[in-house]
């Protein structure tokens, strides 16, 4: 019974020790991995949301253009709205990332058959022992909302808003969800 209960009380402080190392809101509670070990993988995008919302207003008149991009995993879908209605296209998509442990990145994009590859570095966003964000040069920072052994979701947000001399304003409103897997 006294084994038993030690037992019990040593298994409680593990979950605790690796229960405190979550970092990302949706991390796994307890890894064997750090967080280095697990983001430097060979990483493939599984699905994709992206909306880009442009409202300009002077005053007596907004105007409202939406951009949404859905990737399902083979086939990227683009919806327009610029004022006439929606606008879709779809086409072939295929992103994949490698992320290496010297500080550098490989990206192959391959867009509707135009293949694009990017070396560059790769650095915790925030380098104290958070690391729950990371930069990619040439692309920009993202909170790492998930990262798993074999599962990884990246986001963006922001809003920017412009006014010009006359009081004309432009708010741009970003978002950006990427959930990649393993290779």
């Amino acid at each position: 019974m006294k084994t038993k209960h030690i037992f019990l009380t040593a298994l409680f402080g593990i979950a605790l020790v690796f229960g405190s190392c979550k970092k990302g809101a949706n991390d796994p509670s307890f890894s064997f991995k750090s967080r280095d070990a697990r983001i430097t993988a060979d990483w493939n995008l599984s699905s994709m949301s992206k909306s880009n919302v442009v409202v300009q207003d002077n005053g007596q008149i907004s105007y409202t253009s939406k951009t949404t991009y859905v990737f399902d995993g083979t086939t990227m879908t683009e919806t327009s709205n610029i004022g006439f209605g929606d606008q879709t296209e779809s086409y072939p998509y295929s992103y994949e990332i490698v992320i290496n442990d010297d500080g550098t990145y490989n990206e192959t994009e391959i867009n509707d058959g135009d293949k694009t590859e990017i070396t560059d570095y790769w650095f915790w966003a925030n380098a104290d022992k958070k690391k729950i964000a990371i930069t990619l040069s040439g692309k920009g920072t993202y909170l790492i909302d998930r990262l798993a052994k074999d599962e990884m979701v990246l986001m963006q947000s922001s809003v920017e808003t412009d006014t010009d001399s006359d009081g004309n304003t432009e708010t741009t409103t970003k978002s950006l969800v990427m959930s990649f897997s393993k290779k």
